[in-house]
């Protein structure tokens, strides 16, 4: 679970019909994926809260847009160990081995791949580059 700190962030930041859980699921997971290149906690969860949207103002609308919406693809993530699976198989490297968030490039393919159900989305494929 996130520290009591991000997780008030994370709840500030839910997107319409977006479930706490679900999102603080996606946190931990890339938090845990990043741990064996990242051992500052500090700094890797700030790099994870800006790569998923925690309430951080300095991000193009467009990024912030696409990441609701690939995080609302992942809608029960926290509880169904299929979407999990998906999700860790979504995260690309980048993600895992960016070390500064001064080098966070604003394009979500960069550190996500869109796993084929969510391809088929209009909605996501508009804002996904």
């Amino acid at each position: 679970m996130p520290s009591e700190r991000i997780a008030g962030e994370i709840k500030n930041s839910l997107a319409e019909g977006e479930d706490f859980a679900d999102f603080a699921y996606l946190f931990d997971a890339l938090v845990f994926l990043r741990a064996p290149y990242n051992q500052d906690l500090s700094l890797s969860e700030r790099i994870v809260g800006r790569l998923l949207c925690v309430i951080f103002p300095d991000k193009p609308g467009r990024y912030v847009k696409a990441m609701q919406q690939f995080r609302r693809g992942f809608a029960g993530v926290a509880k169904e160990p299929e979407l999990r699976a998906e999700f860790s198989n979504s995260v690309r490297r980048a993600a895992i081995t960016l070390d500064r968030t001064d080098q966070i490039v604003w394009r979500p393919s960069l550190y996500f791949v869109l796993p084929p159900r969510l391809r088929e989305s209009k909605e996501l494929r508009e804002w996904w580059t």
